[in-house]
């Protein structure tokens, strides 16, 4: 079963690396703080919390937290369940009307504008993760995820613009809240990752590939990301994190990709 999962996720790394330079670029900086607690009976208790920025650094796309309780049954195996809380930015949007379904000038009506706006969702996961070690310096792992999240129900500010004969009609621009209804998700995430994970030694570069799989739609792929970078130990304790992480979402933003920074802190007692 591992097996093919893994040899699944590297033709999914071939497919999508043909596509990689035909994608605009965006820049962001992701930063991570977690805290973790082991306990009796192979359990661990951990919080993340975490704040993102996008559109090069000009602002802020979503900040949140994440509540986690992990279980170790066996040397290669562990599971783990966790409930996160976030709030997302969304951008101003501008819509533009037509008298009917054919985007041409002679039928041009007018436009709306939705005001940026901050959306709350409720997220709730729960992993299993496979590990073994090669070599003893090469560590190979696979973590099956599913995600499920929730947005609920919110009215945002909008504002109606409609013209006849190059002018405003009268009563215009009107104020109509833009409805964005409750949204659930469905997805399977899967990551295979490469670990330099040698005894003794406090550095631990990766590499990984993830891929989203949305469970509700015959499991269409909606977005990939492939991660590099390096675990520091700093002491028993502490560690630091600094890798990069290219990301394409094949739904929403299909012809855009991100290209982020990531700088973790974890603490562990």
């Amino acid at each position: 079963m591992m097996k093919k999962r893994i040899l699944g996720l590297a033709g999914a790394l071939l497919c999508w690396g043909t596509a990689l330079w035909a994608q605009s670029d965006d820049f962001g900086l992701w930063t991570e703080i977690n805290v973790s607690k082991s306990l009796p009976h192979n359990l661990e208790l951990s919080f993340e919390g975490e704040y993102r920025m996008e559109d090069c650094l000009r602002k802020t796309d979503r900040f949140g937290g994440t509540l986690s309780l992990g279980y170790k049954p066996t040397k290669f195996m562990k599971l783990k369940a966790g409930y996160a809380l976030l709030y997302g930015y969304n951008s101003e949007e501008r819509k533009e009307k037509y008298t009917n379904d054919v985007e041409d000038p002679f039928f041009y009506e007018g436009y709306n504008i939705t005001e940026a706006y901050w959306s709350l969702r409720h997220r709730f996961k729960a992993d299993v993760t496979f590990d073994k070690k090669f070599f003893k310096w090469l560590k190979i792992s696979l973590r099956e995820r599913y995600q499920y999240t929730f947005r609920p129900e919110q009215e945002v500010p909008r504002m109606k613009y409609r013209f006849y004969e190059g002018e405003l009609k009268p009563g215009y621009p009107e104020s109509d809240p833009d409805v964005k209804h409750e949204k659930r998700t469905h997805m399977l995430r899967s990551r295979l990752e490469f670990q330099y994970d040698k005894k003794k030694c406090d550095w631990k570069p990766f590499v990984s590939f993830e891929v989203y799989n949305d469970l509700a739609n015959q499991m269409k792929t909606g977005e990939y990301k492939v991660m590099c970078g390096t675990d520091y130990k700093i002491s028993k304790q502490h560690k630091v994190n600094v890798s990069y992480l290219f990301n394409t979402e094949m739904e929403t933003h299909p012809y855009e990709s991100r290209h982020v920074l990531i700088l973790g802190y974890s603490y562990d007692f």
